[in-house]
């Protein structure tokens, strides 16, 4: 029977959670199995390998006692080529970085998956046209080819600069490895910016090969050991940024366009007894595996919370989160590849990053264009210019009917009528907050004094609890206290009793606040039945429509020498006053 055929994929368990049907900006999840190590079992077939690809949206994970059978939006197999990897995962990425969106592209998985060879491309490889180059210096040539085509079509009205950054994460710390000599950096948040790194060195490059080189001599500060499952571990997260802005002038306007493209090689989840680490790289796995484990955290808080539950999410409880928070659930387009390694002996770490993948896939991003315009009020200031100018043009050449003539009573009517209005608006508003702010007030001792009468009410139930206890003692002890002492202990407790019976049933400041409560409610029901307030209202109203009629008969033809004089204060009749002829009375 074919390994993909319906009657055998009816006996698996399938792992796929039911997709939203919105689709979104969700992140984008990539699978890559990379081809099994020597050792592995691949002499004897496929019996030692755990994963086999179903096709390019599935895989099946060889799991007790049922297969696993798992889905995502491509699964590249162990012959994909770099190539055929950025074009699925990086490319669009790519793309929607030249129209301003933030993106963030990132290898998730075990030590020795292929993290760093999908990323960066062969270790023993400085060459940035390699034919095994990974996905980084790819999106390098593709944003610089797409950046060369926007100058050639749009010419000098349209200018780009793309600015680098390099940092690692290392125990929990941050390193700017663009300057080796950098002490520990920290992370700050912006209002318009996200999270950024305060210090890290920022380099300008014009072409991809700049670009490739600023990554090099980066790369070499980077931190790398050999463990029992990997020469060259990454022992950090590695987080590339490349800075794209875009200026495009207009005959009356600056659009600028600003994103942020992360390539982000993550450090290896690992376990103690497989790697054999010990000392120094004891504490290293610890702090990725912990890292790694606050970004698992993150995943699953975002998916319940896209599911509709109330779940913090801890962006904070680690600097990689915490960082790539935008490109979680944030103003970002996402892609991640999950590396899984074949052999049996990683059947652990594989079923572990095809689950994080899995959560992942259901977290949707909320990405928008980075865009700011400049220069609205020139533009607008033309505008008016040239409405003048047509006004002119039909006053000289034709005679204005005679209605037109009346229209500056009109206006003059309707300023009177709408200062009128906000003149009455801002007086019934300031009373109506008042008288707000006075009941909340009460309301709020009224709400202290039941709770100091409560307390009192305790302090009895206290009292009378003890008066049973000693009489119960009393009783157990046959009478070993002495009569005058224990009428007189008694008595004590029933007069505190009864004086604080009293101050709860006619305490004098609790009546009073009640009393004044009571008063103030009174006093603003009787102040919205007011008939004066009533009359108001209807006049406000009417006002509001002799005003919309009047507004609307003005409006109602641009011919007119009158309004063109209204107009070269800014297109409206209100706005050539200034606002204290509307509030200066008030």
């Amino acid at each position: 029977m074919a390994p993909g055929s319906k009657t055998e994929l009816r006996s698996e368990t399938n792992c796929q959670p039911k997709e939203p049907s919105n689709e979104g900006d969700a992140i984008k999840v990539f699978v890559r199995i990379r081809p099994p190590t020597e050792g592995s079992g691949s002499a004897d077939g496929e019996q030692n390998l755990c994963l086999s690809v179903l096709s390019s949206t599935t895989l099946r994970l060889h799991s007790n006692p049922e297969p696993k059978t798992f889905t995502f939006d491509h699964v590249a197999d162990m012959d994909t080529t770099q190539e055929s990897v950025f074009s699925t995962v990086a490319k669009g990425i790519v793309e929607s970085c030249m129209s301003g969106y933030n993106g963030t592209i990132f290898a998730y998985g075990q030590t020795g998956s292929g993290k760093t060879f999908t990323m960066m491309g062969p270790s023993e490889s400085d060459n940035f046209t390699h034919n095994l180059r990974g996905v980084i210096p790819r999106s390098f040539e593709y944003l610089f080819s797409l950046i060369d085509r926007e100058k050639d079509k749009a010419g000098a009205g349209k200018s780009f600069l793309c600015k680098c950054s390099f940092i690692e994460i290392y125990n929990e710390q941050i390193y700017d490895l663009l300057d080796s000599a950098s002490a520990g950096l920290y992370l700050r948040e912006h209002i318009k910016k996200g999270v950024f790194v305060v210090g890290a060195v920022e380099q300008v490059v014009t072409t991809a090969a700049g670009a490739y080189q600023v990554l090099s001599g980066g790369w070499r500060n980077r931190r790398v050991a050999s463990t029992s499952m990997n020469r060259e571990s990454s022992r950090s997260h590695a987080v590339f940024t490349i800075t794209v802005e875009s200026m495009e002038k207009s005959s009356e306007t600056v659009n600028i366009r600003t994103s942020l493209l992360n390539l982000v090689d993550l450090a290896g989840s690992e376990r103690q007894k497989d790697t054999h680490t010990e000392g120094m790289r004891l504490k290293e796995a610890g702090n990725i595996n912990r890292s790694l484990s606050c970004l698992g955290q993150v995943i699953t808080a975002l998916v319940d919370v896209g599911n509709g539950k109330q779940r913090h999410v801890c962006y904070r409880d680690s600097k990689l989160t915490f960082l790539l928070r935008d490109s979680l659930g944030g103003n970002a387009r996402t892609a991640i590849v999950a590396n899984v390694h074949p052999g049996s002996r990683c059947f652990g770490e594989t079923l572990s990053t095809l689950n994080f993948a899995q959560r992942a896939k259901l977290i949707k991003n909320k990405a928008v264009v980075n865009e700011d315009t400049q220069g609205n009020v020139s533009q607008l200031q033309a505008e008016v210019k040239r409405l003048k100018e047509q006004l002119a043009q039909l006053s000289a050449g034709h005679t204005l009917p005679e209605r037109f003539l009346t229209r500056d009573k009109d206006a003059t009517d309707y300023m009177k009528y709408f200062q009128e209005a906000m003149l009455f608006f801002k007086k019934s508003e300031q009373e109506k907050k008042s008288l707000v702010e006075k009941v909340t007030q009460l309301e709020d001792l009224t709400l202290k004094k039941e709770r100091f009468i409560q307390s009192n009410k305790m302090i009895v139930k206290f009292r009378e609890d003890q008066i049973m206890r000693l009489e119960k003692l009393h009783k157990e002890s046959r009478g070993s206290f002495l009569p005058e002492e224990q009428d007189r202990l008694l008595s004590e407790l029933r007069d505190e009793i009864q004086t604080l019976r009293e101050q709860i049933e006619h305490h004098p400041r609790v009546a009073k606040y009640a009393m004044e409560n009571h008063s103030l409610r009174e006093e603003n029901r009787r102040l919205r039945l007011l008939e004066p307030v009533k009359r108001a209202q209807e006049m406000d109203a009417k006002a509001i429509a002799k005003l919309e009629k009047t507004f609307l008969e003005v409006s109602g033809t641009e011919q007119n020498d009158k309004i063109s004089n209204l107009l070269c204060t800014g297109h409206h009749p209100l706005r050539g006053c200034k606002s204290t002829e509307y509030w200066g009375n008030a």
